[in-house]
């Protein structure tokens, strides 16, 4: 994300980040890999990756910000249960006016000032502590 000059005055502290899904790839290499490409509903510029992959002892699911780009990655982990039940409702959704949203929680609060612009001064990651799925069907 850009960095954008930081005023103590005018940012606070948000711990959710609310996602609109433009477009989804499955991505089969050695391993199974989901990539939602989406747009940001409360912040106001930049645009996110989210992938959902397979889960393994090591991983846990965070977020990623980057400093010189106005992208946001997040790793989401689920077991191939999970993964399949999620690809079987993506694929069922019909309806194309409504795009499925996506909030994800995180551990630690990020700074968002009055525009809706992320303040960003290094590269960050933080834990995610819950995502939910809205995935309109109608």
């Amino acid at each position: 994300m850009k960095s954008i000059q930081f005023d103590k005055n005018k940012w606070e502290e948000i711990d959710k980040i609310d996602l609109r899904v433009d477009s989804v790839n499955l991505i089969y290499n050695e391993d199974l890999t989901i990539n939602f490409v989406c747009g940001f509903e409360n912040l106001s510029r930049g645009r996110c990756e989210l992938f959902v992959k397979e889960k393994n002892k090591k991983t846990i699911d965070n977020l990623f910000i980057h400093s010189d780009k106005a992208l946001m990655e997040v790793n989401v982990f689920f077991n191939d249960k999970k993964i399949e039940k999620l690809l079987h409702h993506v694929s069922l959704k019909r309806n194309s006016s409504k795009k499925i949203k996506i909030t994800i929680s995180t551990l630690d609060p990020l700074m968002v000032n009055q525009k809706g612009d992320l303040y960003v001064d290094s590269e960050t990651k933080i834990r995610i502590n819950e995502i939910n799925w809205n995935i309109p069907l109608i």
